[in-house]
């Protein structure tokens, strides 16, 4: 009988042995590697991957999307509205605005150009009218050869049956500027009145008002800083040193009588420039003025053409000044 081999028992495995088998057979999962900046792993390829493995108490909870309130959600929507609207409103406003800008320039336009040709006819004509017996202009230079002439003229005449405030006619030789002069009861009548008396946001040329009486040593001219140049919007131009020189005179036509005033400065100043002084009841107190200004020394009269300037300060103007001299 042959003799049986002894069994040889195999000892059951501990809870270590099971644990490293399952490690032993578990493929581990991949992610690029996450080199700190100067460690040797960022010399390696960017494709290089470490293993990691997840730990099995820990879970990645799923997203939840956080649900908007319906208040929130109704005042999202009530912003919107609310933008819109004054959107809605800036628009319409800048429109309104554009388009009465330009009809009031066509408009302008229009008028001036039947103005300049009434004027032409009106020049062609030197006919006399009979005399007024008060002549709304008198504030100019007295003639040096002869007294002021006690009648209007056919082109005055012509003027005045337009408007009564008229004054005079300004014109700078190659310029815009070449328009009729109002005065009248203050200095914001003709800020947004026409010179046919008409609303037009242009307005006219208009001398100050308190420039009035026989004889007043300096004159304001006001007009508006128009962007298409008209009325005084040029005056910005003659800051131009080379400008000024090519256009040296301001002209003044009152009663078939010319005269002229030499522009001696030009400048960016503000309402509380000396430029602005129109009370000269002192004993010599023009000629200070005059001399402060840069007048020439025998200067006997000082004619002012101020505009406003745009942009927020409300106070800033160009002012051109010339002298007439004796």
């Amino acid at each position: 009988m042959a003799k049986q081999k002894p069994v040889q028992q195999v000892p059951a495995p501990s809870l270590s042995d099971i644990i490293r088998k399952a490690a032993s057979e578990y493929t581990p999962q991949t992610q690029p590697s996450r080199a700190k900046p100067g460690s040797p792993g960022l010399n390696q390829s960017r494709n290089t991957e470490v293993a990691v493995s997840p730990s099995p108490l820990r879970e990645t909870a799923p997203a939840v999307k956080k649900r908007r309130s319906p208040r929130s959600i109704f005042k999202k929507i009530v912003i919107a509205i609310i933008l819109a609207i004054v959107g809605t409103i800036c628009t319409v406003v800048l429109t309104t605005a554009l388009i009465v800008n330009i009809v009031d320039l066509r408009a302008f336009h229009a008028k001036h150009n039947s103005l300049l040709e009434l004027a032409e006819a009106l020049e062609s004509e030197r006919e006399m009218a009979p005399f007024l017996s008060q002549l709304p202009y008198t504030n100019i230079p007295p003639a040096q050869s002869s007294p002021a002439p006690q009648y209007i003229s056919a082109f005055d005449v012509g003027m005045r049956d337009i408007n009564p405030d008229y004054i005079c006619w300004i014109k700078i030789e190659d310029t815009k500027i070449d328009y009729p002069v109002v005065r009248g009861e203050d200095n914001e009548k003709y800020l947004n009145l026409s010179f046919f008396n008409e609303r037009n946001g242009l307005g006219a040329l208009f001398m100050d008002y308190r420039c009035e009486g026989e004889y007043v040593p300096h004159i304001i001219i006001y007009g508006h800083n128009a962007r298409s140049g008209d009325l005084f919007g040029g005056l910005r131009r003659f800051l131009n040193e080379r400008y000024l020189e090519e256009h040296p005179t301001i002209s003044l036509k009152v009663n078939d009588r010319i005269v002229e005033y030499e522009i001696f400065s030009a400048r960016e100043t503000d309402v509380a420039d000396i430029a602005y002084d129109l009370d000269f009841s002192a004993p010599g107190s023009f000629s200070e003025f005059a001399e402060n200004c840069g007048a020439p020394p025998d200067t006997a009269q000082i004619i002012t053409l101020s505009t406003c300037v745009s942009g927020y300060n409300k106070d800033e103007r160009v002012i051109v000044q010339g002298a007439f001299c004796q």
